[in-house]
């Protein structure tokens, strides 16, 4: 496994005594901490990125590779894989799981600290994926297109992109609290998520905020809580990012069973190559 250090964003933590003890986490922080929790059951997309990977070959880049999730079973399958992410949180405990893996499963993977904007690499890539809403997170038109711009002049002449975000739904209840489980860990622990969200029409946000509530018989409860904003997109300004990007859209899917896009489906997955 190869690193590469070029920029990342800085984590804080804060905690305040209370009853129960609450804990603030630098977003990025809190996610790698309870990320992998939450998605372990959730593989029905790194068979739809296999299948691409498939179609496509290697080498493969995934941007905003957080903490390997897809990343690690694609090398596992025998793929080149590079994944980029500008969170050292994140990329921390994606190393610590790939220095688990064989070694000739580690020689498969490159790691870049880097912002999606402004990474380099000298390779030239077959597939590059932009997993589950995590192109979202770039906040301003402009940003989103350096990102992409960046993301094509890495891609193959003959090489596809992937992105997969939410279809905006913009009618479903806000303000609400919801429960969406409650987990046990190795440690003991017991984890119950709550998840609340807001829209802002106006800027075209939606701002998450998580609460985790982390109990154990030999501790007090306390709640980890942690916000995310992002910028949701709609179909026909994605269509049109990905033309001014010099992208042409092959396929739209509305899941990743490979559904055809329908105004109800709860995802746009984006496939596409280099406009020619």
């Amino acid at each position: 496994m190869k690193t590469s250090k070029k920029g990342g964003s800085s984590s804080g933590k804060s905690a305040t005594s209370a009853e129960p003890e609450i804990e603030t986490l630098d977003v990025y922080e809190a996610s790698a901490k309870y990320y992998d929790i939450w998605s372990e059951d959730f593989k029905e997309d790194i068979e739809f990125y296999k299948q691409l990977a498939e179609s496509a070959g290697s080498p493969i880049l995934e941007c905003m590779c957080g903490t390997g999730r897809i990343l690690i079973p694609l090398a596992k399958a025998g793929y080149d894989i590079t994944g980029v992410d500008r969170s050292a949180s994140m990329l921390d405990r994606c190393t610590e799981k790939i220095e688990l893996l064989d070694e000739e499963v580690q020689e498969r993977i490159d790691i870049i600290h880097a912002d999606v904007m402004e990474f380099k690499s000298p390779s030239k890539f077959k597939l590059v994926i932009v997993p589950f809403n995590s192109f979202l997170h770039l906040l301003e038109t402009a940003d989103q297109e350096k990102a992409l711009g960046n993301m094509v002049d890495h891609m193959a002449d003959d090489g596809l992109l992937t992105i997969s975000i939410f279809n905006p739904r913009l009618d479903r209840p806000v303000g609400l609290l919801r429960h969406d489980g409650t987990k046990l860990t190795a440690q003991g622990e017991i984890i119950s998520k709550f998840e609340t969200q807001t829209f802002d029409m106006a800027s075209q946000t939606t701002t998450v905020h998580y609460f985790y509530d982390v109990s154990r018989q030999d501790r007090q409860l306390r709640r980890v809580t942690t916000t995310f904003v992002l910028r949701y997109i709609f179909y026909r300004e994605a269509m049109d990012l990905f033309r001014r990007c010099g992208l042409d859209v092959l396929e739209v899917y509305g899941d990743y069973a490979l559904s055809p896009f329908k105004k109800e489906s709860e995802l746009m997955i984006f496939v596409a190559r280099k406009a020619r």
